[in-house]
């Protein structure tokens, strides 16, 4: 699928721009509810549309939720957090980049997975279960976090 022919865009939401790239997307926004739920749709979505599995785009969804999440409980209240998202099939999978001004680095709380009292604390252990692993590197708007989900195959 050419890029021309790339699945329909969400509806224009404020402060995110969505450009097609080959196999994938890169969503440049102002972390809000509307920008994260379009986001959202489109690493289901657009992933699918080049042919990976639709299980594994779920399981991209839930990475993208989980890391976009983490940005904004380390961000500042009523701070304007700017996110850089993107999102691509692969031969092998799906690979998510997802770019922030957070300075630090994500950290592993200890809480079990199964807790039934716990509210926050599993997000990176469950991006561990989903990937196959992740990486922060420098990104010229701070830093990112790469993750590659690999199919079943």
């Amino acid at each position: 699928m050419a890029v021309d022919e790339w699945p329909a865009r969400p509806d224009p939401v404020p402060d995110l721009v969505v450009n097609a790239r080959e196999f994938g997307f890169v969503a440049e926004m102002t972390a809000s509810l509307e920008a994260f739920s379009a986001v959202r749709g489109l690493t289901l979505s657009v992933p699918a549309s080049f042919g990976a599995d639709p299980d594994l785009a779920e399981s991209a969804q839930l990475v993208v939720s989980e890391l976009m999440g983490n940005v904004m409980r380390a961000s500042p209240e009523n701070e304007r957090v700017p996110l850089i998202v993107e999102v691509y099939a692969t031969p092998t999978g799906i690979e998510v980049i997802v770019h922030d001004a957070v300075p630090e680095r994500p950290h592993r709380r200890d809480v079990a997975l199964d807790s039934t009292e716990a509210v926050s604390g599993r997000g990176l252990a469950l991006i561990d279960m989903l990937t196959d692993g992740w990486t922060v590197e420098p990104s010229p708007l701070g830093k990112k976090i790469r993750c590659h989900l690999s199919s079943a195959e």
